[in-house]
């Protein structure tokens, strides 16, 4: 029996709605049917419980609301969540992330209404994103980090495209590095740390990588070394682009790994590290026939219900 037009209203019914208080017995009565069959029926179709969707519909707009800059706290309580702690939690669950980390680092579209299809590739479809999940070995990297402070510091602090956009010239920055450290393998390291929200102020480091020790010696006064801990890290290749291309195909593999893929995984993002973009010959078009590629290294750590399953497996 096709349920179909049925669960569209009730998904309408949700979106139209999300700011108010929803519950299965509501929407089992806007279905016509009793809460038993309608839970089975929307479960079977969509790969996802109704409340659960609920949960996870409101907190689509919510992102989109940090996404523009309001509070936590205050979108928390406008989406009914008791407590900003509460709201933290549901958040990091669905996405993967913290709140904060999408006020300041995405940017996302208003949501539209979903339709039945659209949900079961969703939840019942895989994901597409395929990273390389890799256990990093410690190293650091040796540069000249600058102080910036900034009204807009969302559209600052990507790391790959800050510079672009500042028109830095980091090339003889970066050749003096390369000269000076010249037993590492050639790469570098983008990041934006110590970021306050409050004041717009934050810490930009483009810096040569050091992987080997004898390296380290040759460190001079007035450079500053960043150490990079290592442990589990996704890495996203961007997409070979020209290089006009760049800024744009930065931001959407960012957005792809925070808005889709991530929040399919079976982990989160570890905000007790640092993520980074990692520049080696790619990025300077040596490959792809002229086109630049850059990695895009997220800190993870595996979900606390993912990790119970697998020590669950283990103890078998």
């Amino acid at each position: 029996m096709n349920h179909s037009t049925t669960l569209q209203t009730v998904l309408d019914y949700i979106d139209d709605n999300i700011k108010n208080e929803i519950t299965a017995t509501m929407l089992a009565e806007k279905a016509g049917y009793s809460a038993y069959h309608f839970s089975r029926i929307f479960t079977g179709a969509i790969g996802i419980s109704v409340m659960n969707y609920v949960t996870w519909r409101k907190l689509q707009y919510a992102l989109y609301d940090l996404s523009q800059g309001q509070k936590v706290i205050d979108v928390a309580m406008e989406y009914g969540f008791e407590t900003h702690g509460g709201f933290t939690k549901a958040f990091v669950n669905w996405f993967g992330f913290p709140p904060s980390l999408c006020r300041l680092r995405l940017t996302v579209s208003q949501p539209i209404k979903p339709n039945v299809n659209m949900l079961t590739n969703k939840f019942l479809g895989g994901n597409a994103m395929h990273p390389h999940i890799i256990e990093l070995t410690p190293f650091s990297a040796v540069g000249y980090p600058r102080s910036y402070k900034s009204e807009n510091i969302k559209e600052k602090i990507n790391p790959s495209t800050f510079y672009d956009s500042e028109n830095l010239d980091y090339v003889a920055i970066l050749t003096k590095l390369h000269d000076t450290f010249t037993k590492s393998k050639h790469f570098e390291i983008c990041m934006c740390y110590d970021i306050n929200e409050s004041t717009g102020e934050f810490t930009y480091m483009m810096g040569r990588g050091i992987d080997q020790p004898d390296d380290l010696a040759n460190i001079e006064p007035d450079m500053t070394k960043v150490d990079i801990p290592g442990g589990l890290y996704a890495v996203f290749s961007t997409p070979p682009v020209d290089g006009a291309l760049w800024r744009e195909t930065y931001q959407n593999t960012w957005n792809e790994i925070f808005l889709h893929w991530l929040p399919q995984s079976e982990f989160e993002y570890d905000d007790t590290r640092r993520d980074f973009s990692y520049h080696d010959y790619r990025e300077h078009g040596w490959y792809f026939g002229g086109k630049e590629q850059v990695d895009l290294c997220i800190p993870i750590r595996q979900r606390e219900e993912e990790m119970r399953k697998s020590q669950l497996r283990a103890g078998c």
